[in-house]
């Protein structure tokens, strides 16, 4: 069975919402998630007709609800695999990817008592949102709160939005970044998205930043103008595409970072609304940053740190 989406009930747990690909599940049977290896007996099985309709047993075509018995809201994954825990399958379902989060923000709340509030919310919003991904973070600012990864910057307004109209939170949000990949001296090599955890200068041989390949239909009238907002994102020029005598499409290398907070605002300003941007994940390249601090009568305020660029630090 495939989980397509799910929930969580305070008395009953994770509720799977699946598609039966192969055989049957009913209630009673054991079965296991792919992801996590972990076995349970289900509850109870079940057709959707605008509500649970309790049934004894799901079969393959069928669309439906399986009840498994776990507590942890982690456990139902969208996009998983379930199978008999009796005659195991040895790979997944295929067509499945797990999704990469590309923008990182620390998400606290604004009263220090409603952390435990916010961890349930977010535990819940995971259950249907596979693309978000979260973990403690302690400020010495703002306290106990979640590092949260994001799609992008659209996805971190949604979570925020849900988190705050759903669940009640006052939420204080720190600066979106990009995650970059910090080779050491010693040769070691670990992924950073918060600025926090930035090595020392002298500890650091290489810092490489996500890099895209970006294509922007926009009217011939405003290339010059997006030529230079592009450059002064330190863009890379490919080439450019005529489609029609009006229209064009300019092809761009830009690094992530210059292009997840306010590039699409600008692009739509100077273009009257009329480009549109469109872009992938390319790879990593070689870059020269800095951890940027901002001081509070004289101390560090590690909620406030940013990393950019060495030429855009001063």
């Amino acid at each position: 069975a495939l989980i397509f989406d799910s929930l969580f009930d305070n008395y009953r747990g994770a509720i799977a919402y699946v598609r039966i690909i192969s055989g049957s599940v009913t209630a009673g049977m054991e079965i296991f998630f792919h992801s996590t290896g972990n076995h349970y007996k289900v509850d109870e099985v079940g057709h959707l007709r605008l509500g649970r309709v309790k049934t004894s047993t799901l079969s393959a075509g069928e669309v439906g609800y399986i009840i498994p018995g776990c507590k942890e809201v982690s456990e139902t994954r969208v996009g998983d695999t379930i199978g008999d825990a009796s005659n195991r399958m040895p790979n997944p379902l295929s067509g499945y990817r797990e999704p990469r989060p590309m923008v990182f923000s620390g998400l606290f709340p604004a009263d220090a008592d409603d952390y435990a509030d916010l961890r349930n919310a977010i535990q819940r919003l995971k259950l249907n949102d596979a693309s978000l991904q979260y973990e403690p973070e302690t400020s010495t600012a703002l306290g106990f709160g979640f590092r949260c990864g994001f799609l992008g910057l659209l996805h971190l307004d949604i979570i925020q939005e849900r988190l705050e109209r759903e669940y009640g939170l006052n939420l204080v949000c720190t600066v979106p970044n990009v995650e970059y990949r910090v080779t050491n001296t010693d040769g070691s090599v670990s992924l950073i998205d918060n600025p926090a955890r930035l090595p020392a200068v002298q500890m650091i041989n290489m810092v490489e930043e996500p890099i895209v390949t970006a294509q922007i239909v926009t009217q011939t009238e405003y290339i010059g103008s997006i030529m230079k907002l592009t450059t002064d994102r330190r863009g890379e020029y490919i080439n450019t595409e005529y489609l029609d005598s009006n229209r064009a499409v300019l092809h761009y290398k830009l690094p992530l970072a210059e292009i997840i907070y306010d590039f699409y605002d600008i692009l739509k300003s100077i273009s009257k609304g009329y480009a549109s941007l469109d872009y992938e994940i390319s790879g990593w390249e070689k870059t020269r940053t800095v951890r940027l601090d901002i001081l509070i009568n004289g101390d560090r305020v590690d909620a406030l740190s940013v990393i950019v660029h060495e030429d855009k630090s001063y």
